[in-house]
């Protein structure tokens, strides 16, 4: 399933501006995706949208489930056992992701404390 997430970092170089098409973004502060936990799915990047500032993402449910056993280890720390998932835990991780997503830009900002995508270059015009 393709999901739209939106991108923050800080842009130090467009394509558009220099005819070459690269983007590039901050070592300091790289572009990416807001930081928000889609749950138990892995993603792959399938585009950049610089206009509207967001990345299309396909995602794939997760394939295995972590649960605990009730047991502790010799650190105190709660042990797990890995099973693999039911294709109903498949759907509700992708619905989940869906759901998360589906609030607004700004939402989605707020939810993430993440700052919008910096673009120092963006009202340059040549």
């Amino acid at each position: 399933m393709k999901l739209t997430v939106p991108l923050t970092g800080r842009v130090i170089q467009e394509g558009e501006l220099f005819g070459d098409g690269k983007l590039k973004g901050d070592p300091n502060d790289p572009i990416r995706l807001i930081d928000i936990n889609l749950g138990n799915v892995s993603w792959t990047l399938v585009s950049i949208d610089l206009e509207n500032e967001e990345a299309t993402i396909e995602v794939a449910p997760g394939e295995k489930v972590s649960e605990p056993t009730g047991e502790i280890d010799a650190e105190n720390n709660p042990v797990y056992r890995t099973r693999p998932a039911t294709e109903e835990e498949k759907v509700a991780f992708i619905q989940y992701a869906q759901d998360l997503v589906s609030h607004t830009k700004d939402e989605l900002y707020t939810m993430s404390k993440c700052s919008k995508l910096k673009r120092p270059f963006k009202e340059v015009i040549l």
